[in-house]
């Protein structure tokens, strides 16, 4: 039996001392501070009525306000939801409904976008401006601001933990793939966190002198269970941004020695941007604290892991998990029993095995369907029984993924039979996009799925008909998505057709439409002209489904709907195909604009 979140939690409760616990972009937050904090917290929880049972919600990028909250509040019995802080108002509208918390934390920014459900508490959090006025109190706040938490707690007196919630109770919740209308939301217990935190501490050697790097968003169950859950019951020191972008990856990596960073928390896409640095940063894991890299939330393409391996003479540590499992199953090292590269490696914590169509088990080294079961395995689906049956039974979860296994029980997945998109470690339900493409008034028929992306394993994509006598350019079409979905859900692919092309059973065949979608070069739109700039904006405009009237040479990701780090980087690989060259990691950090573009190209074309 695993010891209890609560009694990990407890435990560090009662230590002090001035070893730092949380470091958000060089602040250091010591663990006297933050357990004084979470003390408050509780207070703060009592006197707002909310206790045992009830379900709240955070909706912050305040890295410390997130900490606090979720772990005093899983400490507390809450049911806790730890909310994207990027959603769109109308996903954060859609994931508020299907949720249904008693009481939301929330960024003063945040709230300000958005429409929170009548009669929903609130309180804020987040960095708050000082008030308007040039007296002492309003300049002191501007040179040492606080966030609203910080204000609320220092009017609470710190109280001791309460009872401990039983292991059934609900922990905490999850969006899985995406805020659909019906959305998927994992609910896990107090036991499912229980064992996939014993899991951790059986396989990662996490200990009072770890310093872990994790740059990964804080909702993303790797960024907050890897990041601060795991640190602060082991004892760890959690290193991260407050917002990682694609243009601090020399900073990151400069940190890991600065900071003599143990372990280094990352998805692949982050680690294929890390293998463009070549070997500029080849000495980046060398120092000696360092143990390893752990690598989670999609497939690691096993060229990908033996460069970095080769490159930079690490371990790259490969896991596999998902919501519905809390986080990890399996894990490919860090020791050398579990490890192999081109596997996820074996279950801990849990009994997996691979099922036939007709659920018989396979022969080594045979296809079939991934089943998992044990502790880690959620509870539901909330308020979605149907779905619950369809997902786990008799205790087993179809995780809709193809697996084999070989001799030696080493576990390799070879492909999803789910429609689930992930693109660069987040995912996507294709039926959000569809849903949103469906509400536009051109729009007849619409599908989504995902295409093989090289940097970032999948990216949307989509095919619409438009209605009879209606007209729609793909570039509106996105611009209307970008209204109802989050930035990581527009579609980078999309085109119009002039029907969808169904089976004698009327579905639609998704084989013909990905094959029409991937024969699209989108990369390159309408390339006439012959200057330079010219092509770089209409490449560009291809890339973010913007008119090429309305970039420039000095558009900047700021300047621009719809470029994103994400469509930085499909820009970059675009110009590169297109015109056949390669950039170096210092070429792609000083990319910040069009014309950067034009100079850096300008520059290879000469050479």
């Amino acid at each position: 039996m695993p010891q209890s979140l609560c009694d990990r939690i407890d435990s560090q409760l009662a230590q002090a001392g001035p070893a730092a616990f949380l470091v958000v972009d060089g602040k250091v937050t010591t663990r006297s501070a933050f357990n004084d904090r979470m003390r408050r917290c509780f207070s703060l929880f009592s006197s707002l009525g909310l206790g045992p049972g009830d379900r709240v919600a955070v909706f912050s990028s305040d890295v410390c306000d997130v900490a606090t909250l979720m772990l005093a509040g899983l400490r507390a019995g809450i049911g806790m939801i730890n909310l994207n802080p990027a959603l769109s108002a109308n996903d954060a509208d859609v994931a508020l409904t299907a949720c249904k918390p008693r009481h939301v934390f929330v960024d003063d920014a945040i709230r300000l976008r958005l429409t929170l459900p009548a009669g929903l508490a609130f309180s804020r959090v987040g960095q708050t401006d000082p008030k308007p006025g040039g007296g002492l109190f309003s300049r002191l706040r501007a040179q040492a601001p606080q966030s609203g938490l910080d204000v609320a707690l220092a009017e609470q007196t710190p109280a001791p933990a309460p009872a401990a919630p039983a292991q059934d109770a609900v922990a905490m919740m999850l969006f899985t793939s995406g805020t659909t209308s019906a959305p998927k939301v994992v609910v896990l217990t107090h036991g499912n966190l229980s064992a996939q935190i014993d899991s951790f501490l059986t396989v990662f050697d996490h200990d009072a002198a770890s310093r872990v790097l994790n740059p990964l968003p804080l909702h993303f169950t790797d960024g907050m269970l890897h990041g601060p859950i795991l640190c602060y019951v082991s004892r760890a020191s959690l290193y991260r941004p407050t917002r990682f972008e694609f243009t601090q990856i020399e900073d990151l990596l400069h940190s890991i020695w600065r900071d003599r960073i143990t372990h280094f928390i990352v998805v692949p896409a982050l680690l294929s941007l890390i293998d463009r640095l070549g070997d500029a940063f080849a000495d980046a894991f060398s120092a000696p604290e360092f143990r390893y890299v752990r690598s989670s939330g999609d497939l690691l393409p096993e060229a990908l892991w033996r460069n970095i391996e080769s490159r930079f003479a690490v371990r790259v540590v490969n896991t596999y998990g998902m919501s519905e499992t809390v986080c990890e199953a399996t894990y490919c090292g860090p020791d050398d029993a579990s490890y192999r590269i081109g596997t996820i490696g074996k279950p801990v914590g849990c009994t997996l095995r691979i099922l036939d169509d007709d659920g018989a088990p396979v022969a080594l080294g045979a296809v079939g369907d991934l089943q998992i079961a044990g502790p880690i395995v959620m509870q539901e689906y909330l308020d979605q029984p149907e779905l619950t049956a369809a997902t786990v039974t008799d205790g087993w979860l179809r995780t809709g993924d193809l697996a084999t296994q070989d001799p030696d029980g080493f576990v390799r997945i070879v492909g999803r039979r789910k429609t689930l998109i992930i693109t660069g470690g987040v995912n996507v339900h294709p039926q959000d996009v569809t849903d949103a493409l469906l509400t536009h008034p051109a729009v007849a028929e619409a599908v989504t799925l995902g295409l093989p992306h090289a940097m970032w394993g999948e990216q949307v994509a989509a095919a619409v008909v438009l209605r009879p006598g209606m007209t729609a350019t793909p570039r509106e079409l996105t611009a209307h998505c970008e209204g109802l979905l989050t930035a990581h859900k527009l579609p980078r692919v999309l085109s119009i057709l002039p029907d969808l092309p169904r089976n004698s059973a009327g579905k639609v065949v998704l084989a013909f439409i990905r094959a029409k979608l991937e024969g699209l070069d989108t990369s390159r739109g309408s390339l006439a002209e012959t200057d330079l700039a010219r092509q770089i904006i209409a490449l560009a405009a291809a890339t973010f489904g913007a008119d090429v009237a309305d970039l420039r040479l000095g558009s900047t990701p700021a300047t621009t709907l719809g470029w994103d780090s994400l469509s930085h980087l499909n820009l970059l690989l675009a110009v590169e195909r297109h015109f056949s060259v390669s950039m170096t990691a210092s070429d792609v950090l000083r990319l910040q604009s069009i014309e950067d573009f034009v100079t850096t190209l300008t520059r290879l074309r000469e050479v």
